[in-house]
């Protein structure tokens, strides 16, 4: 005897509506299947009512986007002008640590903005679905002296590993391509320049 199978738990929201679009399409005048429990018409709503909130949500992640592409603008701004600030106090205190201090910057015999040899840990990283089937998005915030980050996968359901390098990028955010359909992947990033800061927190994501 045949059987159903759904598998709903590893559908993603925009899986989930062609699911549902497609037995509605089936259910809707067959001689089979006269009084479907849910009703399609309630099918149809609940299916309208999800495709709404995907949309939102897309519009929301598309906003998102630039809106971090605004606030790292505008990171990168004021970090020009603190760097400038900071050398107009140097010259003009002539290397008094008093003088320094003063004005709020921390005097030592070679001053830097991060801690010397290290680079912190990637924080807030975030995942989400592309644009297109087999990619995710991903979004970090940026690490002080960072020349770039690395990136990994694993697909082990505990998100432990094995990890696998799956691409580097200078910038703070990438689209991961070419990645299997309806597979839940774990992602972590983590900066490199002249050391390795740690890996951050994994996320996990379903693609599609």
């Amino acid at each position: 005897m045949a059987e159903v199978k759904l598998h709903l738990n590893d559908l993603n929201a925009p899986e989930l509506i062609a699911t549902g679009k497609r037995l509605v399409a089936g259910l809707e005048g067959n001689a089979h299947f006269a009084q479907p429990k849910p009703t399609v018409e309630e099918l149809k709503q609940k299916i309208s009512e999800l495709d709404a909130a995907q949309e939102e949500y897309r519009k929301h992640r598309l906003e998102l986007n630039a809106l971090k592409t605004e606030r790292d603008a505008l990171m990168d701004s004021l970090k020009m002008a603190l760097g400038a600030a900071a050398e107009y106090v140097q010259e003009t205190s002539d290397g008094d640590s008093q003088k320094i201090i003063s004005a709020g910057l921390c005097a030592e015999r070679t001053w830097h903005f991060w801690p010397f040899g290290s680079l912190p840990q990637v924080t807030d990283l975030a995942a989400s679905i592309g644009e297109q089937p087999g990619e995710i998005d991903l979004v970090w915030d940026r690490v002080r002296g960072a020349q770039g980050y690395e990136i990994s996968y694993a697909i082990d359901v505990t998100g432990e590993g094995p990890w696998e390098q799956c691409g580097a990028t200078a910038d703070s955010r990438i689209t991961l391509k070419d990645l299997n359909p309806h597979i839940r992947y774990w992602f972590r990033v983590r900066a490199i320049g002249d050391k390795q800061g740690d890996w951050s927190d994994p996320v996990t994501k379903y693609t599609r």
